[in-house]
């Protein structure tokens, strides 16, 4: 092989390990790892839509010792750092952020396993709806009439203060994260329980487990599942 190609094809190489940006993958078996509390580890996940969203459903699979607030998925826009955000502000509450407005939802008591939290939001009402381990809060409304944007950095385990960054610990995850997926629709009570039973006839549209497009920074680590089924009371768990 010429020394020219050969040079290239290492440069090449040396990017793609020091930024560890994945191709698709197949993480229906694993989970990121998140081991300590930190400013600089997160994941960066890619939508797979182009178009602003006017209604969804998002949800989460964690694992955690933490009894502090702490972010699980944030999706911020140029001007709108909060344009998506779901925050758990306690073992026994939640926040739910659209369009830099939130909302704090009573849930059931986080358990020491694992625990399945979704938020799901339509602009034409503004409803919005927590679901934790199965159990919907009692509904809210918010930003009726809205639509998150086009360009969004899409983060686990931080809450983006600004487009991309300005990270407080404090506010980080520590624990594993699990089966995140998104829809750019609102998942009826039927679809909610296949959701999480981890079925794969319900993947997500706009992140996908399955085939997810994502990057790993600091000290996030990709490792085998240990635990299969959520703290979940729905037929199939």
């Amino acid at each position: 092989m010429p020394e020219k190609m050969m040079k290239t094809l290492l440069c090449c190489l040396f990017l793609m390990i020091t930024s560890r940006t994945m191709a698709l993958q197949d993480l229906g078996k694993n989970v990121a790892l998140f081991p300590k509390e930190s400013t600089t580890s997160y994941v960066i996940l890619k939508s797979q839509v182009t178009t602003s969203l006017t209604s969804l459903t998002a949800c989460v699979n964690f694992h955690t010792t933490l009894t502090r607030p702490f972010a699980l998925l944030s999706i911020a826009n140029p001007g709108k750092f909060n344009d998506l955000l779901i925050y758990k502000n306690s073992t026994t509450s939640s926040k739910v952020f659209v369009g830099d407005e939130e909302i704090i939802f009573t849930t059931p008591e986080s358990t020491m396993g694992w625990n399945h939290i979704c938020a799901a939001w339509a602009s034409s009402t503004g409803v919005v709806t927590l679901w934790q381990n199965g159990i919907p809060s009692p509904r809210k409304t918010m930003k009726k009439g809205y639509s998150i944007g086009t360009q969004p950095i899409i983060i686990l385990g931080q809450d983006q203060d600004s487009y991309g960054g300005s990270f407080e610990i404090n506010q980080s995850f520590e624990g594993e994260i699990a089966n995140v997926q998104m829809w750019n629709f609102i998942l009826s009570p039927y679809e909610m329980e296949l959701a999480m039973a981890n079925s794969n006839l319900i993947d997500g549209n706009v992140l996908e487990w399955r085939s997810l497009d994502y990057t790993l920074q600091g000290d996030v680590i990709i490792q085998p599942k240990l635990q299969y089924k959520t703290n979940c009371r729905c037929n199939g768990c």
